[in-house]
């Protein structure tokens, strides 16, 4: 039979697509991805759309296969089926609060559970992919009263539908407290969602035809992630190792789970392939790799390739990675400093040097990576995605074998990285209006000017225990007649102007005067703090002396070439 004549194509209430199914979101496909303004928006616009008395509202397509009897399989439109499940399992949950027992029954087996006919067990009318299920039937679809409903939400999707339900649960409070017969009125809520909140249901007869009609969507208009496109298409191209690249597929959205959202696995599949093929824009990915993953043993060797890389990924995202475990603690701060210093456009040159280094390389790697990104932020002179270009290039040379140690990479880094004068001159002038980046700088100025300090003498990262002071405040309230309002301005964002204080002292300095704040500098256990207090006045020549000081010692604190 032609493919066209196997297709069903139907307009039906979202409700009832799970009322009149059993649905099944396969392994392969991304977890419960929709925040609680997603919600709110679906559950407003569509009492809007009930309020003023439309027919119908239209919630988009929904493509499933119908390759397993008796099941279908969600291809696309899981976020919009769970989110529905997760509203009327709350309705219910109202209901028999209410004492309205046998309505919420009879909406839990319409529309949720039905009992096996046999076993009596209940049978669930939507089941999400492995690593929510579990969750979604315990959190969201048992009875509230049920001991199930202790499960902990061990991963970000699960704190997601808890978060979805609350979100629920609090507007179907708004929607019953604005009338005198609540139950009447999310009666109609109901019925609204099962007759006339409508979508268009794609049914198609095998997973490689969903793919299909998926993709075709998209081309149409249909808004998808790259990631769902790029997905569906490995699967469509893996043919009889379709399994084989379901798993890997799915071994990658585990390694990547500890990271965090959706948007992450766009990054990394970007990050990845750029690594591998120069920086590639987010718009034009999923045509580059479509063009050149075009074969059944091309899209199985990708998908490992992804999974194997996911982790090194994972391990990039979170300096508490276990894989950090075998590099030592140096290279764990060293993460943690790229984080501070949001250095997003670095990553895949660090998919590439986890992948192609050994460990002492690597260590040394990372710690001119600092160096370079911290000279980049002093220096400027490249835009965010000339300087990604710049990183993809060094990562392509690493995977071709053409840069095989940290030295080698940093002379090719020589080329764009700010030299030692450039650094130091920029350096000398530079005013930080962002405080994590000016208490990470003196921080780092503060270890390097005290060599092998003792750790307790290193300066807290903790914000809560030390925080970073202006000499000059930003609000001087006349307790400065050294400065003018002009002259204030120009440098009270100066680095040389910033010092760091524990906590206490800082909160009782305020606007004070220089007179006033001095014996706290002088007391401070910090060495750039104290010599401040050296200063006989504070004025624009005593922050230019003291900047130009910090600068020499910047060229040293974050030298160019890698480290032994």
């Amino acid at each position: 039979m032609p493919l066209l004549d196997q297709i069903r194509i139907d307009l039906e209430g979202i409700a009832h697509v799970l009322a009149d199914n059993r649905l099944r979101v396969p392994v392969f496909q991304r977890s419960y991805a929709w925040e609680a303004s997603h919600v709110t928006d679906l559950l407003q616009d569509v009492s809007a759309s009930m309020q003023a008395g439309n027919q119908e509202y239209f919630l988009g397509s929904i493509v499933v296969s119908t390759e397993h009897s008796g099941l279908l399989e969600v291809v696309d439109g899981q976020q919009r089926l769970a989110t529905i499940a997760i509203v009327l399992a709350q309705i219910r949950e109202y209901f028999l609060s209410n004492e309205e027992d046998q309505r919420a029954a009879t909406l839990e087996s319409d529309y949720l559970l039905k009992r096996d006919l046999r076993t009596q067990e209940p049978v669930p009318r939507m089941t999400l992919n492995e690593l929510d299920n579990d969750f979604f039937q315990k959190a969201i679809l048992s009875h509230p009263s049920s001991s199930d409903r202790v499960i902990q939400a061990t991963r970000s999707s699960h704190k997601r539908m808890r978060e979805a339900a609350a979100t629920a649960r609090k507007f179907i409070a708004s929607v019953a407290n604005t009338t005198k017969t609540p139950v009447e009125l999310l009666l109609d809520y109901v019925e609204y969602l099962a007759a006339k909140a409508k979508v268009i249901v794609v049914r198609v007869p095998d997973h490689a035809n969903a793919f299909t009609i998926f993709e075709t969507l998209n081309d149409r208009g249909l808004d998808l992630a790259i990631t769902d496109l790029l997905k569906n298409y490995l699967f469509s191209r893996a043919d009889n190792r379709l399994a084989e690249v379901q798993s890997a597929w799915t071994g990658m959205l585990g390694a990547l789970s500890a990271v965090g959202s959706d948007a992450s696995l766009v990054d990394y599949v970007r990050h990845y392939w750029s690594s591998r093929h120069g920086a590639t824009r987010e718009r034009d990915l999923y045509a580059a790799i479509r063009k050149r993953i075009s074969s059944k043993q091309a899209a199985v060797d990708f998908a490992h390739d992804l999974e194997t890389g996911a982790r090194l990924y994972a391990a990039i995202m979170s300096h508490a990675h276990e894989l950090w475990g075998d590099y030592g603690s140096s290279a764990r701060q060293h993460v943690e400093t790229i984080h501070v210093l949001r250095m997003v456009q670095v990553r895949p040159l660090l998919l590439a040097i986890l992948g192609q280094f050994g460990v002492r390389e690597t260590r040394k790697a990372l710690r001119a990576i600092v160096s370079w990104g911290v000279r980049f932020l002093i220096h400027g002179g490249l835009g965010g995605g000339v300087l990604e270009d710049a990183y993809c290039q060094r990562a392509r040379a690493i995977r071709e074998g053409r840069i095989a140690t940290a030295a080698d990479l940093a002379k090719r880094m020589l080329e764009v990285v700010p030299s030692d004068r450039a650094f130091e001159e920029a350096f000398s002038s530079v005013s930080v209006s962002q405080a994590y980046l000016a208490r990470y700088y003196l921080r780092a100025l503060e270890k390097q000017v005290r060599g092998q300090a003792e750790p307790e003498l290193v300066p807290n990262p903790n914000e809560e225990e030390v925080t970073l002071e202006h000499v000059l405040p930003l609000k001087p309230d006349g307790n400065w007649p050294e400065f003018d309002e002009e002259t204030a301005q120009a440098y009270q964002r100066r680095l040389g102007n910033m010092v760091l204080l524990q906590h206490k002292p800082n909160a009782a300095l305020k606007s004070a005067s220089f007179a006033k704040k001095e014996p706290t500098f002088g007391s401070s256990k910090f060495s750039l703090t104290k010599e401040v207090a050296k200063e006989a006045r504070w004025d624009s020549s005593a922050i230019e002396t003291r900047q130009r000081r910090l600068a020499k010692l910047a060229v040293k604190t974050w030298p160019i070439k890698a480290g032994r």
